[in-house]
């Protein structure tokens, strides 16, 4: 079964880089992926596919093979070089085992065959589903016993107590779960979290987010640093 309201939840939070380089079908095939990931990439060739990969770093790649400056297959052994794990799914015109026998070893999840049928990539995008759930961190243990998962913006304490995040709590979780290595500051959390919001952040209406993290959260692993900012808490995990 291929819902595309359920794969739109499992994918919002998937940063995808599509690579094509005839304009009208990259147009095409990118709106229909901006209906189920918030932040969909697109490049004309594998030359510029490359450089926003290493930029952007997305957490999956859909990519033709026949393509300009750098075709898929020349795009998929750069990543290769530097990342494992990132699924790749092939997009080509052609079936000939001999074709793609250069792809061989890439670690390539799928290929699909052009011209793109919607019910095909989804079925496809389900299976790369499994293997982001494995290889990246949309969840996080931020704390002993509770998990936040990125994906669906909650809390899970203790494996099975499910606890729900508003927007603004869930940009904030984001945020500092991306960056849990140092201090996030005012001003970033104002350009982050109301980013989406025609307002401007207040020291009360942070207070209040940050209050609401707390009281949802069974563990304290927010520190406020003064004058600074907030950042997890290092001995949250011990």
């Amino acid at each position: 079964m291929t819902d595309i309201k359920e794969l739109a939840r499992l994918l919002k939070e998937v940063s995808i880089l599509y690579v094509e380089d005839e304009d009208e079908i990259r147009f095409e095939v990118a709106q229909l992926l901006s209906l189920l990931s918030n932040n969909v990439i697109t490049a004309a060739n594998g030359e510029e596919a490359y450089k926003l990969f290493c930029e952007k770093k997305p957490h999956l790649i859909i990519t033709d093979i026949e393509m300009p400056k750098a075709n898929g297959i020349e795009f998929a052994q750069k990543v290769r070089k530097s990342n494992l794990q990132v699924p790749i799914v092939m997009l080509t015109a052609y079936t000939n085992k001999e074709y793609l026998l250069p792809a061989a070893n890439l670690n390539i999840q799928a290929y699909l065959v052009k011209p793109l049928e919607s019910k095909s990539l989804r079925e496809t995008l389900y299976q790369v589903v499994e293997i982001l759930n494995l290889t990246t961190k949309l969840t996080s243990e931020i704390a002993k016993d509770l998990i936040y998962d990125k994906t669906n913006g909650t809390f899970v304490y203790q494996s099975d107590n499910t606890i729900t995040l508003n927007k603004k709590e869930k940009n904030l979780m984001d945020l500092l779960v991306n960056n849990k290595d140092r201090v996030i500051t005012y001003s970033e959390i104002e350009n982050y979290v109301w980013k989406d919001y025609d307002e401007v952040m207040t020291s009360m209406a942070l207070r209040t987010i940050v209050k609401n993290l707390r009281r949802k959260s069974p563990v304290n692993f927010l520190e406020n640093i003064s004058g600074q900012g907030y950042r997890l808490s290092s001995y949250a995990l011990e």
